[in-house]
C-alpha cells in the first residue's frame, strides 16, 4: 500500500476547497534547495588560446627565419599568459537550480531558476534545456549575464502530462577575467504532475445501495455516530444535541454535528498493462483521467474511495474519505506509469482494499488478456463491476496487406464477442468515445441496478 502524499502546491481537484486542504498550498521550496557547492574544472577561454596561438606562430616563425624581431608579436601574448598562469582560478563555485514547487497539475506553470557564483566572474551564460513534455512560457533558452560575481536566471515552463517529469536541464558556463572558462550542468529534481479530473456529477451506486430510502446517504453533515463539528443552533435540530460547554461560553445555543452515515464504497481500478494511443491521448492517460475524475466526484460528497493498479508492482489504496486521499490516488497513478509490467496476483489484494459490496469501475482498453482474467475474478469474488472501454483508436490497417480490410473487420468481432463475454458475467461495458465527457458515459447506469445484480456464487 502506498503511503500518505500531501497535495501539489497547484489549485485542488475541488475548486472552492479550503486552503487548508491542501498541505502544499503555500509551500514554494524549490526541488533543488538553495544554492550548494560545486567543484568546477576551468580550463582556457577561446581569447587566451587564440593568444597562446599567436605566441606560438611567432615565436616558431623567429626559430624558422632566425630573426630575433619576430619574437616582437609574441611579447605581449607571452606576458599575459604568464599572468593568467599565475592568477588563482576559483577551486569551487555557488550552483543551484529550485523549482517553485514539487507537484503541480498539469497546465500549471513552474517557474526555475538558476543562481551561479564565483569570485572573478565577468560573463555568464545560462542554456535551458527542457523536457520533451515541458513547454517554456517565458524566457529566452539562453540568457547572459554580464559584470556580476553572482549571476542568476529564470524560466516559466508548463507541463503538457502528468507523469513524474524531469523538467529540466541548465547548463552554465562562466568566464573568469575573461582567460578562463568553467561549464556546469545542472539537472532539476523530478516533478509529480498530477491531472486534472475532468468535472463528473452522475454517480453510479451498488446494486444493494438501491433498497434504501433516497438515492444518496453520504454527504458530510449527517445523522450518524462520528462528530463532524459544532455549529449554531437552528430550528428543528434536536435537544441532545446541544453541546452545552460551548453554548456557555458564547452565549448562545450550538449544538454538535455529526457526519452523514457512508452510503458507497467506490474502487478505481486503473489498467496500467497496456497504453496504446498517440502522445497525449493514449489509454493510460485517459483511464488517469476517469479514474480521478470519479474520485474526485465520489470524495467531494463524503464517500469512500480505494484504488488499485493493474500492471507494475501490485499497488492498492483502501478506500478512505477525504480531500488528501486524492492526491495518495494520483501518485498511485503515476508509480504504476513508471514501473514495468508484471503480472498482479489478485489473491494477494487485502480484504480491506475490497470490502463487500462496494462498486469497483475498472479504466482499460481491453487488450490484455490479464485484464479479462481480473475481471473473471473480481466477478468471482462478488464485486460489483463496471468496465469503462477506454480505446479510442482502432488499428491501422497495413495498406500493402492485401487482407488488411478482413482482419480488422475480424478484430472488430472479436471486441464484440469479448463485450457479450463480459455481458454474460454481469459486466456492463461503457465505451467512451471520442468528444464525449465522462458524466455522459456513465449517465445511462445512474440509478438503476448493475446487469449482474447477483454475483456469481449467489450471493446478493
Amino acid at each position: 500500500m502506498t503511503g500518505a502524499a500531501d497535495g501539489p502546491a497547484g489549485s485542488g481537484p475541488a475548486d472552492g476547497d479550503p486552503a487548508d486542504s491542501n498541505p502544499a498550498a503555500s509551500s514554494t521550496a524549490g526541488s533543488g534547495g538553495p544554492a550548494a557547492r560545486h567543484v568546477v574544472t576551468w580550463r582556457a577561454a577561446p581569447r587566451l588560446r587564440r593568444l597562446a596561438a599567436v605566441a606560438v606562430i611567432a615565436i616558431a616563425a623567429a626559430v624558422l627565419t632566425r630573426h630575433a624581431g619576430l619574437l616582437l608579436p609574441a611579447a605581449p601574448p607571452l606576458a599575459v599568459l604568464a599572468a593568467a598562469g599565475h592568477r588563482r582560478r576559483p577551486a569551487s563555485a555557488e550552483a543551484g537550480l529550485t523549482l517553485s514547487a514539487t507537484r503541480c497539475f498539469e497546465g500549471e506553470e513552474l517557474e526555475v531558476t538558476a543562481l551561479f557564483a564565483a569570485p572573478g566572474m565577468a560573463e555568464t551564460w545560462f542554456a535551458l534545456t527542457p523536457a520533451a513534455t515541458m513547454r517554456v512560457v517565458s524566457g529566452p533558452p539562453a540568457q547572459v549575464v554580464t559584470g556580476r560575481a553572482r549571476a542568476s536566471a529564470r524560466w516559466v515552463l508548463r507541463p503538457a502530462t502528468w507523469g513524474r517529469l524531469a523538467p529540466c536541464t541548465v547548463t552554465v558556463s562562466c568566464r573568469a577575467g575573461g582567460l578562463w572558462q568553467a561549464d556546469l550542468a545542472l539537472a532539476a529534481a523530478p516533478v509529480e504532475v498530477f491531472t486534472h479530473p475532468p468535472p463528473v456529477r452522475t454517480s453510479l451506486l451498488p446494486p444493494t445501495l438501491l433498497r434504501r430510502l433516497g438515492e444518496h446517504t453520504g454527504r458530510a453533515a449527517g445523522g450518524g455516530a462520528e462528530f463532524a463539528g459544532i455549529r449554531e443552533y437552528q430550528p428543528g435540530d434536536r435537544l441532545r444535541d446541544i453541546n452545552w460547554p460551548v453554548t456557555s461560553r458564547r452565549g448562545r445555543l450550538h449544538v454538535n454535528q455529526r457526519a452523514a452515515e457512508r452510503a458507497v464504497d467506490l474502487v478505481v481500478m486503473v489498467d496500467a498493462f497496456s497504453e496504446v494511443g498517440p502522445a497525449g491521448d493514449t489509454t493510460l492517460e485517459l483511464a488517469v483521467r476517469g479514474a480521478a475524475g470519479l474520485a474526485d466526484a465520489y470524495l467531494r460528497a463524503g464517500d469512500r474511495v480505494g484504488a488499485v493498479a493493474l500492471g507494475g508492482m501490485l499497488r492498492w489504496l483502501a478506500p478512505a474519505a477525504g480531500n488528501l486521499h486524492f492526491y495518495r490516488i494520483a501518485e498511485l497513478a503515476i508509480d504504476a506509469r513508471h514501473e514495468s509490467v508484471v503480472t498482479p496476483d489478485l489473491t494477494r489484494i487485502p480484504r480491506p482494499a475490497l470490502p463487500p459490496g462496494c462498486l469497483a469501475v475498472l479504466f482499460s482498453p481491453l487488450l490484455d488478456e490479464r485484464v479479462l482474467t481480473a475481471i473473471t475474478d473480481l466477478r468471482a469474488r462478488g464485486v460489483w463491476l463496471v468496465v469503462v472501454d477506454v480505446l479510442r483508436h482502432e488499428p491501422p490497417p497495413d495498406p500493402r496487406a492485401p487482407l488488411a480490410g478482413l482482419a480488422l473487420r475480424l478484430w472488430r468481432l472479436d471486441r464484440r464477442a469479448q463485450r457479450a463475454g463480459l455481458a454474460r458475467l454481469g459486466v456492463p461495458v461503457l465505451s467512451w468515445d471520442r468528444g464525449s465527457e465522462l458524466d455522459a458515459v456513465i449517465t445511462p447506469l445512474r440509478g438503476r441496478p448493475l446487469p449482474g445484480a447477483r454475483s456469481p456464487a449467489g450471493r446478493p
